[in-house]
């Protein structure tokens, strides 16, 4: 069972799930989280505790996959919970999909971090510093009213990478970013990334941006999720 993770105003999210054979994936949302999930785990033994998902009983053991579209679940969108509640409700569901997504030991595209479900919630102070410490350049930003701003120049060449696993979305993505998206993946231990580079003048491309949610609005990404996890 691969398990999508998303929210309703994500259509790509169905279309996702429809790759897969009819009652291989299921749309898990927190909208009709009442419905679609049910779960009773046992911490102790955590692989045969039983699952349903969107009526199909499975157990956590048996979950192939996981593809998570969001980094987190909104308040408004427990509506069908009391509204003095929905805050209170949020914060709970939220650290328990944290805990189900980091005790599944199947393929994550993204992984949870501890305030997170997909991605990596870092500072991009961070990020770049990661980025810097294998090899990647990065390129330059300023801080602006605590905002980071990105140095800008005429003549800049723009180049948007995807990774999902080893695999470069984009098939003509030049050798050396290849190689800087599969440090990143590495170095960052997330299987999926997206990045921007920048480059002035012909010369080596620099990193300007990281998303590390995946997107499956764009079709080549859901492609390569699926192949991704088989």
């Amino acid at each position: 069972m691969i398990l999508v993770l998303s929210n309703v105003a994500n259509e790509a999210a169905g279309e996702m799930v429809g790759m897969f054979p009819r009652g291989a994936a299921s749309l898990v949302t927190a909208s009709d989280l009442n419905q679609t999930f049910r779960a009773a785990l046992s911490v102790g033994d955590f692989p045969p505790s039983e699952i349903t998902l969107g009526g199909t009983r499975t157990t956590a053991g048996e979950i192939s996959g996981v593809v998570s579209t969001i980094s987190h679940f909104l308040p408004q969108e427990f509506y069908y919970i009391e509204a003095a509640d929905r805050e209170y409700v949020c914060a709970e569901v939220s650290a328990f999909f944290i805990y189900f997504l980091s005790e599944l030991t199947c393929r994550k595209l993204n992984p949870p971090t501890p305030k997170r479900l997909s991605g990596l919630g870092l500072h991009r102070v961070e990020w770049l510093r990661v980025a810097a410490g294998c090899g990647v350049p990065v390129w330059p930003f300023a801080f602006r009213n605590g905002t980071p701003a990105a140095e800008t120049e005429p003549g800049l060449e723009y180049l948007r990478s995807t990774i999902v696993g080893e695999s470069l979305v984009e098939k003509d993505a030049p050798e050396r970013v290849g190689g800087y998206m599969r440090s990143l993946s590495l170095a960052l231990s997330m299987p999926y990334l997206s990045c921007l580079f920048v480059r002035p003048g012909g010369g080596d491309y620099h990193l300007a941006e990281l998303m590390s949610v995946p997107d499956v609005r764009v079709p080549a990404n859901r492609e390569a999720i699926a192949a991704f996890l088989g």
